[in-house]
């Protein structure tokens, strides 16, 4: 039997100086299969449910192998880099005229794999379950070397519009766009407004001088990503080539 408390809660109220305790008792609730079927509740949810179960199997698209999470370069995270690349330049360059140059999304972002086969809605939800919106952030170059060195430290980062290739002293040479990487201009990377906060210690975008927010959840450009990859191609393209490469992969994180 699951025993559930709702415990004391503790009120503090400041008058005059003077701390005054007020304390609320609610009793235990117990939790067990012998406790009787709520049948008006289980009609109320009902309608809600039912709607659920339609929209999560909705078909978005179709694979031809199965995409897995891996450190330091996979299929999933070339994949999901490549779809929120696509997406946020479609906003910015709508926006500015100017054009996304890279994508960085968190490996632990992903919560699992996608299966061969077809896709569907419940699947992008599974993937990808937290609301986080895609943004692009201008980034000065010297926060880029930042960057690259971050994403170097956590054994490598989905990544789309970006190689790194890292030697056994932890140094890097990177291409973006097929172009070395110039420190003296500024670059603009598409990520997620939870790293653009700085979340994972991805402080450096914190400094950043600006930032589009395309109003886009990441869970739907993947999934329309993949829908327009289906439609166009009648599966998902491959992505197997390595993006983060280390001279010496045995000492590279794989969490």
């Amino acid at each position: 039997m699951g025993r559930f408390f709702l415990g004391l809660i503790t009120v503090l109220c400041v008058s005059c100086g003077v701390r005054n305790f007020q304390y609320y008792y609610f009793p235990a609730v117990s939790v067990s299969n012998q406790i009787q079927r709520d049948s008006s509740m289980v009609n109320y949810l009902k309608p809600y449910k039912d709607s659920l179960k339609v929209f999560t199997a909705g078909n978005v698209g179709k694979t031809d192998t199965g995409y897995f999470t891996e450190r330091p370069s996979c299929n999933l995270g070339n994949l999901c880099a490549d779809l929120v690349l696509r997406t946020a330049d479609s906003v910015l360059f709508s926006k500015t005229k100017m054009h996304a140059d890279m994508a960085v999304l968190n490996l632990g972002g992903l919560r699992t794999a996608l299966p061969n086969g077809l896709i569907t809605m419940g699947n992008m939800y599974e993937v990808m379950p937290f609301e986080n919106n895609v943004v692009v952030v201008k980034v000065h170059g010297s926060a880029m070397d930042s960057l690259f060195r971050h994403i170097i430290q956590r054994g490598g980062e989905p990544v789309s519009g970006l190689k790194l290739e890292v030697d056994e002293k932890q140094q890097y040479i990177a291409w973006i766009g097929g172009k070395r990487f110039d420190s003296r201009r500024d670059y603009w990377v598409a990520t997620s407004d939870y790293l653009a906060l700085g979340g994972d210690a991805y402080t450096m975008f914190k400094s950043s001088g600006e930032i589009v927010y395309t109003r886009i959840s990441v869970r739907n450009a993947l999934a329309g990503g993949i829908w327009y990859e289906t439609a166009r191609y009648g599966v998902v393209q491959r992505r197997t080539e390595r993006r983060v490469v280390y001279a010496n992969e045995a000492s590279v994180p794989k969490k």
